[in-house]
């Protein structure tokens, strides 16, 4: 699914040189505008429940 949406911006060209690579952020190791946000944070935020001040 990644590389569909990379091709779907870049083109099909890219499709065969379009790597995904998944790296795992420990909680509180992200950050939006200056504020660390959590595992909670970013669910909170999926869900529409909270807002990131950036």
């Amino acid at each position: 699914m990644p590389t569909d949406v990379m091709v779907s911006i870049e083109g099909e060209n890219l499709r065969p040189v379009t790597w995904v690579v998944i790296e795992e952020v420990k909680s509180g190791d992200w950050g939006v505008g200056g504020a660390a946000l959590t595992t909670d944070d970013v669910q909170a935020l999926a869900a529409g429940k909270s807002k990131v001040n950036a």
